[in-house]
């Protein structure tokens, strides 16, 4: 699987899953035009592509961005489900800050816990 580094106007960084992968890549790309540079160590499985813009090259790495696909849960996705079976305040408080950072955690947790749910349970 390819996923991108980074990608900056007329190079790109890519990361293989195996170096037989990287190599495999590395032999078809071998010739083709708009490329002007590649460089890589041999014992590590990223690539640094140097290309010409509107070239061929450019066109394909411009389009393996749609291959990218997060599937881990983040901070922001522990915290929704995690919030609704904490009980306590202090402990809501605590992981809502923990989680979100110190500034988030306090907002979202001083609009939903004090403001937002009380006037849901008050309204329904």
């Amino acid at each position: 699987m390819i996923e991108y580094v980074s990608y900056r106007k007329g190079e790109a960084r890519l990361y293989f899953s195996s170096l037989e992968e990287r190599n495999l890549f590395l032999r078809n790309m071998h010739g083709m035009e708009g490329v002007e540079g590649v460089e890589y160590k041999d014992n590590t499985r990223t690539l640094l592509i140097k290309f010409r813009e509107g070239s061929f090259i450019h066109y394909i790495l411009e389009n393996l961005s749609g291959q990218r696909k997060s599937q881990a849960l983040d901070r922001d996705d522990l915290h929704f489900y995690i919030q609704p079976f904490l009980k306590h305040p202090a402990v809501k408080l605590g992981v809502s800050m923990l989680l979100l950072g110190w500034k988030v955690g306090l907002v979202s947790f001083t609009f939903c816990s004090i403001f937002f749910m009380p006037y849901l349970k008050t309204r329904l």
